[in-house]
């Protein structure tokens, strides 16, 4: 090692006693649209430390004020690198970020979420899509930034280090964050439950008040204004220039899915290390399959059961029927509150399907040159035959967002790169051998393969069951998809899906697509959160409860005055709980919390489902109040993004 190594090492080694306690300390300003501070290397203990090349990972003990998400950059001679990280709000944490997520863009995984969203073991995660990439010289500082930072938010930082070696990220907390609810033990908010006797009193007066009065609509959930003639299933149709399903019986439909709510979801705990002081007390184990199993065929194995399933059995009871008693009360909030699509219950409701299939693929692709691809996918999808003759299901969603798009060249270089003479990779040579290797052509590649992907599903979709529509691809990337994909959407689906993390969906977006391929739309994922729970308040951020039923009506109602837009669907029924899944993603999202009460959202959700025939039909306009705190991913929330 040389002698310089030896100064760098010692220099971070010393950093650890040079940030005490509150030494590094940043209020935020409210009433700011944005508002950056940067802590120096002299702040960090770590001046003339300005090259951290050498390094693998930076380990740093944490605490912000606030459950908002904030980029965490690091300002180097090549530019300010940021990533969209989350703590836990009021805690002091250790996270252990790798320095690979601000040098070089992530590899592609199964979709977006699993390519960029990055766990720290509970305590925070970060999501690393945006942002410069870039080498770590010349280090002036790591800076913070938040957007419309709600209650002027404190960061604090009492060590910093760079490090070789991993450290497990730990929750450092004197007392612990999770109660025996599931909660956010040291917040106080609106509805927060503190006893048994107190959530059983909720839990009766919710079933003394809830409305019984639904919306006045068909069987199936359709308008009453207008039949066009029924097939016994689900279909979509042009109506004088505008795009609807119409249900089985011929009635106009459009979807509002409510996230296709499992029992039990959202709260889960671990022991593991780190989190040691995290839990008041621990869910019981039981044998059951986790909530998270459609199939409830899964393996019986112990397993800790979440909060939420542990606060439903509080409810329902412990015997075999207390997954029905929570599905007859879900089906009863549903259509209270307005929405028509994916209860659980899906032969007596309207929903949507998902196609599972497990098969290969690399980088998010799938391998379709292996030997017996087509038999898995034919033997693969064979149980669709069991629901062909369900009037109630839609149709079925064939993959949710592709996370190579737009870096076709790149996955080609991962996949010559890879170690493994896979059947893709020596299609892959042999195409590029006779066609030339440059960008365009390794994008063809990928669209020629993915072809061969959507097209055998197409093929033994409609085998098994040519009752149902195919739903498309929900795509997740800020632009309109490459013409060639959109090609592939037309040839082989029925609606156009995308997924769309804003105010409402983009106007623009929406036009250049049904300019380019006039197919309805729907809207596979939105939704709102806030900070008051002690999780990130999601995607789209506004200032409270109450706010968020005013964007889910405004949402709703822009979004349905579109010609093309056929349904939306929230994402998700029940908050993702304070330890986050297992991607670190923990928002406060639901349309319910952990210990199963509906959150004020459900009023605007019933407001828009009042009127969202009489916007899509034209004849009248849409909501026009914006939601207060609001912010989303982007610095400008009404980019052309849709992320």
């Amino acid at each position: 090692m040389t002698f310089k190594k030896h100064i760098i090492l010692l220099m971070s080694v010393l950093a650890i006693s040079s940030c005490k306690q509150g030494e590094l300390r940043h209020r935020f300003d409210s009433s700011k649209d944005t508002d950056y501070y940067e802590f120096s290397l002299g702040d960090l203990g770590l001046a003339g430390v300005d090259n951290w090349e050498p390094y693998k990972y930076m380990i740093l003990e944490i605490r912000s004020s606030t459950a908002q998400r904030f980029l965490l950059g690091i300002n180097t001679d090549n530019g300010l690198h940021e990533k969209r990280t989350h703590v836990l709000p009021q805690a002091w944490v250790k996270l252990c970020i790798p320095l690979e997520y601000y040098r070089e863009k992530p590899k592609p995984s199964n979709d977006l979420a699993a390519t960029v969203n990055k766990p720290q073991n509970g305590v925070g995660f970060q999501h690393i899509e945006g942002g410069t990439v870039g080498p770590l010289t010349g280090v002036k500082g790591i800076g913070i930034k938040y957007y419309t930072p709600l209650d002027n938010p404190v960061v604090e930082i009492r060590s910093f280090r760079l490090s070789n070696e991993y450290e497990t990220p730990s929750y450092l907390g004197e007392t612990p964050y999770v109660d025996m609810f599931g909660q956010w033990a040291d917040g106080e908010f609106e509805g927060k439950v503190h006893s048994m006797e107190e959530l059983q009193e909720v839990w009766a007066r919710e079933e003394q008040t809830i409305s019984s009065e639904a919306l006045p609509r068909s069987k199936f959930g359709g308008f009453l204004e207008k039949n066009v003639g029924g097939t016994g299933f689900f279909r979509v149709k042009k109506v004088d220039g505008r795009w609807w399903f119409v249900d089985p019986e011929g009635y106009l439909f459009l979807s509002v899915s409510g996230g296709g709510p499992v029992a039990g979801g959202g709260g889960d705990a671990a022991k593991r290390e780190g989190l040691e002081n995290m839990f008041e007390a621990y869910p019981p184990e039981t044998t059951a399959p986790a909530y998270y199993f459609r199939n409830q065929n899964a393996p019986a194995q112990p397993r800790m059961m979440s909060f939420g399933e542990w606060n439903l059995h509080r409810r329902y009871g412990f015997d075999d029927n207390w997954r029905d008693a929570w599905a007859e009360m879900t089906v009863k909030r549903m259509s209270a509150w307005g929405l028509n699509t994916g209860s659980p219950r899906p032969s007596s409701f309207p929903y949507i399907g998902h196609i599972r299939l497990r098969i290969e693929s690399i980088y998010g692709i799938q391998d379709v040159y292996a030997d017996g691809f087509e038999k898995i996918v034919a033997d693969g999808l064979a149980y669709l035959k069991d629901s062909k003759d369900d009037p109630y299901l839609i149709g079925y969603f064939l993959q949710n967002e592709p996370s190579w798009l737009e870096t076709e060249p790149r996955v080609c270089q991962l996949l010559l790169d890879d170690t493994a003479d896979r059947p893709i990779k020596v299609a892959l040579k042999q195409y590029l051998a006779k066609n030339g290797d440059t960008d365009e052509t390794r994008t063809a590649f990928i669209h020629k393969t993915y072809r061969t992907w959507i097209a055998t599903l197409n093929k033994y979709i409609r085998k098994y069951d040519p009752n149902h529509l195919i739903l498309g691809i929900r795509f997740g990337h800020s632009s309109v998809p490459h013409p060639e994909i959109l090609k592939i959407v037309k040839d082989y689906s029925d609606v156009f899906a995308f997924n769309t993390y804003r105010l409402s969906p983009n106007t623009e977006y929406l036009d250049a697509v049904m300019a380019a391929v006039d197919m309805p739309m729907i809207d596979g994922e939105f939704h709102f959160g806030t900070i008051d729970r002690g999780m990130a308040p999601g995607l789209v951020q506004v200032a409270d409860q109450e706010q968020r039923a005013i964007a889910f009506r405004y949402f709703a109602e822009n979004g349905f005055s579109h010609p093309a837009l056929v349904g939306i669907a929230w994402f998700q029924y029940t908050d993702q709980g304070l330890l986050g899944r297992g991607d670190g993603e923990r928002y406060n999202i639901g349309l319910v919390d952990v210990t199963d009460q509906p959150y004020p959202i459900v009023k605007g959700i019933r407001a828009a489902s009042e009127n969202i025939y009489q916007v899509h039909s034209g004849l009248q306009k849409p909501f026009s109040e914006k939601p207060l705190g609001l912010r989303g991913n982007e610095d400008d929330l009404l980019s052309k993004s849709n992320q």
